[in-house]
């Protein structure tokens, strides 16, 4: 049974349901009463148990923190597990980053595909099963979070109030089936620097989020030498190819420079806009020398690098790959610089020393930690009983025989137990999550709807 018949009774639904969750700007925001992440984050949340009530299935609102539909009996249960919160939209996009506009097949918006589509059709799967009358010999239980762009405070509040499921997936990884996930690590440095004279930086503003590369950073130069600078800069953006512009002011330039968004999994796809500045910043050898030395120390040791080369930890083994370092943020306010960067590190790096040989660079130039977040890697045999149950579901629905991969996204496997990545982005797919004009294609999300629903039956019938 792939649901290939079904999947049209539902498909109108379904994608009615994507369109209206994408249309709320679920970014977190200040707690409210009741909402611990915001009212948009706690609208999508409702909306999507709303929803799932609508379709006789029991719900629970965990305090706003999270919630669930079930179906079945029993103290067992299979969890399927998915979020509403996303990442800030940030600029430049052609549709409406919260408008959930259908053009050529594809359900545009921020969370789209991360993760608001798999989440849906993981509801609508639920539902499928449900209507066929097949008996489960376990509870399923889709559980919804609101924190998984950020820390994973929902699932730990999640524990505290439920006992976790037997086996499941997340809806935040790769088809056919990730049986290997990095470690996850957040990280932080702020330093004062000085600069004295009359010609100085005012301000650097790259990033929004440290899991995105930053598609556009800004610095503003006080100087007199304007025309200089933006000769400079054009000369310099013709020789290497960067996009850089400039905006002669009152008392000085403001400089932009633009790159390509991308999820921090897949860092070779992007171009990082901060590590663009960067370049031009270290090559005009502008400011206070104490600045220059700063800006030198960021282009070297991290710059358009990727593999942590420069600082000293190029991991890698053959269960997950390389690690790989992200300059998220990087903000500037004229006193205090604050780097933020984003690590995926493989299942046999020891982080700690990771950690430690950056901490070390970084305190040589003056900065002080801030934050040290991490989580350690998942990792489940091939031939776990969950990997090829979840793989006979996908090959099932689309006779693709690729192998269990490994994967670098940040998934709810790292905070609930017994569950792996599964989807919702196929092989050879584009990796649209966190990118500007985010998007789902409608095909996708039909056949993701009739996998999970396999997916359900297998792991409900175990």
């Amino acid at each position: 049974m792939t649901f290939r018949a079904e999947i049209a009774n539902y498909q109108d639904a379904l994608i009615h349901a994507v369109q209206e969750l994408v249309r709320i700007k679920s970014v977190h925001e200040p707690a409210l009463p009741g909402k611990p992440f915001g009212e948009g984050v706690d609208q999508a949340l409702r909306y999507v148990l709303s929803l799932a009530e609508s379709m006789g299935f029991a719900t629970r609102n965990l305090d706003g923190y999270c919630g669930y539909a079930e179906y079945g009996e029993g103290d067992l249960y299979i969890g399927v597990l998915s979020h509403v919160d996303v990442c800030p939209e940030g600029e430049m996009w052609g549709v409406p980053p919260y408008g959930g506009v259908i053009q050529d097949n594809r359900i545009y918006g921020r969370g789209a595909l991360d993760n608001k589509g798999p989440l849906l059709a993981a509801l609508y799967a639920l539902k499928m099963v449900k209507d066929s009358g097949r008996k489960l010999n376990k509870k399923v239980r889709l559980i919804v979070g609101t924190d998984e762009q950020r820390y994973y405070r929902d699932m730990k509040y999640y524990l505290s109030k439920e006992k976790p499921p037997i086996a499941g997936f997340t809806l935040d990884g790769q088809f056919p089936v990730v049986y290997a996930e990095k470690g996850l690590a957040m990280v932080e440095f702020t330093g004062d620097v000085r600069q004295e004279g009359s010609e100085y930086i005012q301000s650097i503003q790259g990033g929004t989020m440290e899991n995105t590369v930053p598609g556009h950073c800004r610095a503003m130069l006080i100087t007199q030498r304007k025309s200089e600078i933006v000769k400079r800069l054009s000369d310099f953006s013709k020789e290497r190819r960067h996009n850089l512009r400039a905006k002669i002011l009152d008392d000085g330039v403001l400089l932009e420079a633009f790159g390509m968004e991308t999820h921090s999994i897949s860092l070779e796809q992007g171009i990082n806009a901060i590590s663009v500045m960067l370049d031009f910043l270290d090559e005009l050898q502008f400011g206070s020398l104490e600045m220059r030395r700063i800006i030198h120390f960021l282009r070297t040791r991290i710059g358009f690098e990727i593999y942590g080369d420069s600082l000293g930890i190029a991991y890698q083994d053959e269960f997950s790959g390389k690690l790989t370092v992200n300059l998220g943020i990087l903000r500037f306010d004229g006193e205090k610089m604050n780097v933020r960067l984003d690590l995926r590190y493989p299942v046999t790096c020891r982080y700690d020393l990771a950690y430690g040989r950056m901490r070390e660079l970084f305190e040589e130039q003056g900065f002080q930690p801030v934050e040290n977040s991490y989580w350690d890697p998942t990792y489940f045999p091939r031939e776990h009983f969950l990997i090829q149950a979840l793989l006979k579901a996908y090959q099932r629905v689309t006779k693709d025989r690729s192998e269990p991969t490994y994967s670098g996204s940040g998934s709810y496997s790292k905070s609930i137990p017994n569950i792996a990545a599964f989807g919702a982005i196929f092989p050879g797919e584009s990796l649209a999550w966190h990118q500007k004009n985010e998007y789902i294609e409608i095909d996708s999300l039909l056949t993701t709807c009739r996998i999970y629903a396999e997916a359900i039956l297998e792991l409900g019938s175990l």
